[in-house]
């Protein structure tokens, strides 16, 4: 029986965000052990018995900065077995992060019946985000396919407003030169971000043309703690972390859900904080 073309079937992935790692272990933030959260999330991933096609780490992966946090990064997800493929946040210092994940943080990845558009959604020494020139001109050139493919575009910052007072602040502050690239890309299906630890599923209805279909929108729990939802000011949500599968079809279909590692929810007593000093 002849083998399926790599085109002809789905394409799975595997969602991780905001890891808020520490060059040392044991460290605390907020007052969880972001390492030991990460591990036990990775460990639920491995337990499902699912294998991803890939893995995509959407910024934040360290709280410090320093080489030693990708390093370990890197060694927590190597039993996964697939191709991890990565993009900084605003808590990530970029000489360290590429130093260390150059390998991993290719912008273009074509999977089977998908590319991957990673963009870089970073400011230096600043909370919010903001999309240069060279990460738009990227998604232009990028986002131009022409063998059939679908597109997801990954970034770390969220492009449209949580409804969080504290927060949305925060957010990619030229969203509009974003959504007038993609204006012009129909082969974009899906939008996928971190940053605001807590799971996000909308739908964005492009004006032009005519029948486009709405563009699904995704923001996944990060593995350590995670912000109330529609908070006006800084708290965290008592619910556990998580991660994101996304199945991608061939006919541009997307499935997805979100896992919650029940055994990692903080504790009835965990304390709420009320500054965005994490």
């Amino acid at each position: 029986m002849p083998s399926s073309s790599p085109h002809s079937r789905p394409i799975v992935l595997a969602h991780l965000t905001d890891m808020h790692l520490f060059a040392d272990s044991g460290g605390t933030l907020l007052g969880v052990d972001t390492e030991a959260s990460f591990r036990g999330v990775l460990q639920h991933l491995l337990d499902s018995g699912d294998a991803p096609d890939l893995v995509l780490a959407t910024g934040d992966l360290s709280q410090d900065g320093r080489p030693e946090s990708y390093t370990r990064f890197l060694g927590m997800v190597a039993p996964l077995g697939a191709p991890v493929h990565v993009l900084p946040g605003n808590h990530d210092v970029r000489a360290p992060f590429q130093a260390v994940l150059a390998a991993h943080a290719a912008p273009v990845i074509d999977q089977g019946p998908w590319r991957i558009i990673l963009l870089d959604s970073t400011l230096p020494d600043d909370e919010g985000g903001r999309l240069a020139p060279d990460q738009l001109d990227l998604l232009r050139t990028a986002g131009q396919v022409e063998d059939g493919r679908h597109v997801l575009v990954a970034m770390h910052h969220n492009p449209v407003p949580m409804h969080s007072a504290w927060l949305d602040p925060m957010r990619i502050g030229n969203a509009d030169a974003l959504f007038a690239v993609l204006d012009a890309l129909p082969r974009v299906r899906a939008l996928l971000w971190g940053h605001v630890h807590q799971a996000g599923d909308s739908l964005h209805v492009f004006d032009r043309p005519p029948g486009r279909a709405p563009l699904r929108m995704l923001s996944t729990p990060s593995t350590c703690f995670q912000f109330t939802p529609l908070s006006e000011r800084f708290s965290i949500d008592p619910v556990a972390p998580g991660y994101r599968w996304i199945t991608l079809h061939p006919d541009g279909r997307l499935d997805t859900r979100v896992v919650r590692v029940a055994a990692l929810a903080p504790a009835p007593d965990h304390p709420s904080h009320d500054s965005t000093g994490y």
